[in-house]
C-alpha cells in the first residue's frame, strides 16, 4: 500500500458513545473508519469488498458474545494481511498471553496522540 494512502480501520466496540468517540479522534487523524458493534457487524465488513487495513477492537465484549481475541482471530483467518490492535480498560495484560504473545494493546482511557502511536506502531 502507498505510504500516503489513506488507511482504513475497522473499530468494533460495543459501546456505542466510545465508539464514536474513538471514530472521531482516528478521522481527525485523516484516516478512513468503519464501525461494528459486535461480532456480527464486523465480520459483515470484512466479508465485504472494502479494503481494510487494520482491526482495533476491544478485548472485553458483553457476556456470551465473542471477545476481541476471537474476532481478531476470526477476522485474520479471513483476511490474513490484516493489522491487529487491542483495547481494554478492564484486562490484565497477563492475561493477553493466554491468546496473542505480541499483541498490541491499548489501555483506556487513552488519548488521539496515543491511539495514533499505537496505530502506526501496529501498521509497521
Amino acid at each position: 500500500m502507498d505510504a500516503n494512502a489513506v488507511r482504513h480501520i475497522l473499530v468494533v466496540e460495543d459501546n456505542e458513545p466510545y465508539r464514536r468517540l474513538i471514530t472521531r479522534m482516528l478521522e481527525d487523524a485523516s484516516f478512513r473508519v468503519t464501525g461494528a458493534a459486535d461480532f456480527a457487524a464486523a465480520m459483515a465488513v470484512l466479508d465485504g469488498d472494502e479494503e481494510i487495513d487494520l482491526l482495533l477492537t476491544d478485548i472485553g465484549m458483553p457476556p456470551g458474545t465473542p471477545h476481541g481475541f476471537s474476532i481478531a482471530s476470526v477476522a485474520q483467518r479471513r483476511r490474513q494481511q490484516l493489522k491487529l490492535l487491542y483495547m481494554t480498560g478492564a484486562y490484565d495484560p497477563k492475561e493477553f498471553a493466554l491468546f496473542t504473545e505480541d499483541a498490541i494493546v491499548l489501555r483506556k482511557p487513552f488519548t488521539a496522540a496515543d491511539l495514533v502511536k499505537a496505530i502506526e506502531q501496529a501498521l509497521r
